[in-house]
């Protein structure tokens, strides 16, 4: 009987250790798969799980930390995708935009504003202090003095190499709390070109305020003279006639150059026609021969290719050649000469217009392109100019994609060299 017993007992101790070793190896293999997986986890391998066959409690496990990833990832790609989202719309922001905390860390920026800040774009810059990594003093020293302010705030600013910023400062509230500010968001912009069209738009009014009363001055005054005077003489008569007509001459030319020259910025499209090049330069040397021929001036000119064609506006093309053929007869003196040459070089039309008048003094070769500016305004109103030939030829040419140039020495000539680019012609 107490033989019975023992092996009965033994028997019973040997199930109970083989199952609780058999569980042991079960439960090794559950961690180590659980380990495996966890470190799977932490290098971002989402699509990892459990896949250990277990019930009860550690089955429930396994299920809840499968869960447990599942809504992790979901989360994570949400993140992820915000976070692309955002990225997207700040890249498409044409301006800066910056976003510091209250000790002047930077939380976000986008390239236009490392542009502009004159950060260094291969550098991680979030997380680094404004101080350390804004270059353009002027501006720090304005993002740094907003730093807790509870009012938004609008400035420009001019930086030494005179580029022009406006530049939006707001305060960032914590959310949901109106009084606890956690940093400040810039919106930084380059409005230069801006204030410089805002700056030719005045003078131009004013220059076009002083140009149409000087002519219409003149003739209001000589008409009130004729009529105040009845028994003037034939030939005063005439005289003061033939001024108003000069005059009305002159009016009419500016008015003409300025509805000419705004057509041209607003970069209104007219039909486009097949033109050929040399035969509306023939065009306006049938023009200016006349005029070149009372000053006994000699106009050569030479064409590489009668045939080449450009598909443009036929005013354009004459407007360039008229004004820059017209300029250098009236520049200059009588019994010179005028050249015009007309190449097709490397797929580009060449036009030079080249002259042995009076030229133009270096200090006014980069303004003579500038609406109204006359080197010698007296010599310029005697020769019928308005101011605006090489104005428009300028904006004709850059309408074309191309760019013009010029060469003078005083005293002994100029040179203006057009070039526009093939994309404009048909060959």
């Amino acid at each position: 009987m107490d033989n019975f017993f023992m092996i009965f007992i033994t028997l019973i101790a040997s199930t109970i250790s083989i199952i609780c070793i058999r569980y042991t190896i079960r439960l090794r293999n559950y961690l180590k798969a659980f380990i495996k997986t966890s470190k799977q986890i932490s290098k971002k391998e989402f699509h990892s799980r459990l896949n250990v066959d277990v019930k009860g409690e550690l089955g429930e496990l396994s299920r809840n930390f499968n869960e447990m990833i599942d809504i992790m990832n979901s989360k994570i790609e949400e993140v992820e995708y915000n976070h692309l989202q955002m990225t997207s719309i700040l890249k498409s922001i044409s301006h800066g935009i910056l976003a510091i905390d209250i000790d002047g860390s930077i939380m976000l920026i986008n390239e236009e504003a490392k542009k502009i800040l004159r950060c260094n774009e291969y550098e991680s810059i979030e997380g680094k202090n404004v101080n350390a990594v804004i270059k353009e003093g002027s501006i720090l020293k304005e993002i740094t003095a907003f730093k807790g302010s509870k009012e938004s705030r609008y400035i420009e600013i001019t930086t030494d190499d005179e580029i022009v910023y406006s530049i939006n400062l707001d305060p960032i509230y914590l959310q949901d709390v109106d009084n606890v500010i956690i940093g400040s968001i810039i919106n930084i912009k380059d409005i230069t070109e801006k204030v410089q069209l805002e700056n030719m738009r005045t003078d131009f009014v004013a220059n076009v305020s002083h140009e149409l009363k000087t002519p219409l001055t003149s003739i209001s005054g000589f008409v009130e003279t004729l009529k105040l005077n009845e028994n003037i003489d034939v030939s005063t008569r005439n005289r003061f006639l033939g001024i108003i007509e000069s005059e009305s001459d002159r009016l009419k030319r500016l008015i003409d150059d300025i509805l000419l020259l705004s057509f041209i910025e607003k970069k209104e499209t007219k039909c486009l026609d097949l033109i050929n090049v040399y035969e509306v330069f023939m065009e306006v040397y049938e023009m200016t021969d006349y005029f070149a021929k009372s000053k006994n001036i000699s106009i050569s000119y030479k064409l590489d290719n009668e045939n080449i064609e450009i598909l443009s506006n036929r005013d354009y093309i004459k407007q360039i050649f008229l004004n820059l053929v017209d300029n250098a007869i009236k520049y200059t003196p009588d019994n010179k000469n005028v050249w015009i040459e007309i190449e097709y070089e490397n797929n580009n039309l060449i036009i030079k217009v080249k002259d042995n008048g009076v030229g133009i003094p270096k200090e006014d070769i980069n303004r003579i392109f500038e609406r109204f500016y006359r080197v010698d305004k007296a010599r310029s109103r005697d020769v019928g100019g308005t101011g605006l030939g090489l104005a428009i030829v300028k904006h004709i040419v850059k309408n074309l994609g191309g760019y013009i140039n010029v060469k003078s020495e005083l005293g002994k000539g100029s040179e203006f060299t057009v070039t526009i680019p093939n994309k404009n012609f048909l060959k």
